[in-house]
C-alpha cells in the first residue's frame, strides 16, 4: 500500500521447465564463468546459474524473475544503465514476441499484468507495440555494486537448447573493451 499498488506475487517456475534444468546445463553455466549466466522459463523465472551470476545480481537467488526485477526494483533503474532506452523497450517486446508465440501460456500472462500494472513506465512503453524476439549479441550497460558503481559493458549471448522451446539461456559477456577495428 505505501507505493500505490498490491505487492506482485512472486512467480513460481515452470514445473516442466524446471525440470529441463539438469547436470549438463548446470555445467555449461559454471563454464561460463567468469561471465555471469542464467537459464530461464518461458516467463523469465530464473531456474539456473552459476556463482558469478550471483555476485552481480544477488536477488537471483530468491525465486527471482528477471522481468520483474528490471521493471519493479528501484535497483534495477540504476544499474540497468539507459534503462528505458536499451533495456526495458527491448524486455517488454521480448515479452510481446513471447505472449505472440504462447497466447495461452498464464504465467505469462500474468507476468505481462503484474508489469503493467505496477509500472507506468511500462505502460507507456508498451503502447508503442514494439516486438523483439530476443537480445543475442546485443551491447549493454550496467552500473553494479558489485564493479564499485563503474560502468561495465556486456555483449549478451542468448540461446536456446535445442531440447526445449521453455528455455533461454543468457551469457553476460564483459566486454568494456571493444576489439580495434583493423
Amino acid at each position: 500500500m505505501a507505493v500505490g499498488h498490491p505487492p506482485v506475487v512472486a512467480a513460481v517456475p515452470e514445473v516442466d521447465a524446471a525440470a529441463e534444468m539438469d547436470e549438463l546445463l548446470q555445467r555449461f553455466l559454471d563454464g561460463q564463468a567468469p561471465d555471469p549466466a542464467f537459464v530461464t522459463d518461458l516467463a523469465w523465472n530464473v531456474i539456473g546459474y552459476n556463482e558469478p551470476l550471483l555476485e552481480w545480481f544477488p536477488w537471483a537467488a530468491h525465486q527471482a524473475n528477471q522481468m520483474r526485477w528490471a521493471f519493479l526494483s528501484p535497483a534495477a533503474r540504476e544499474q540497468l544503465v539507459n534503462w528505458e532506452q536499451d533495456w526495458a523497450r527491448s524486455y517488454l517486446g521480448q515479452i510481446r514476441y513471447e505472449r505472440a508465440r504462447h497466447p495461452d501460456h498464464e504465467a505469462l500472462q500474468q507476468l505481462e499484468r503484474d508489469i503493467l500494472t505496477s509500472s507506468p513506465a511500462a505502460r507507456r512503453m508498451w503502447d508503442r507495440r514494439e516486438v523483439v524476439e530476443h537480445a543475442d549479441g546485443d551491447l549493454r550497460r550496467l552500473r553494479l555494486p558489485h564493479h564499485r558503481g563503474r560502468e561495465v559493458g556486456v555483449r549478451i549471448l542468448a540461446l536456446r537448447p535445442m531440447r526445449s522451446d521453455r528455455l533461454r539461456v543468457i551469457v553476460l559477456m564483459e566486454a568494456d573493451s571493444e576489439p580495434a577495428e583493423t
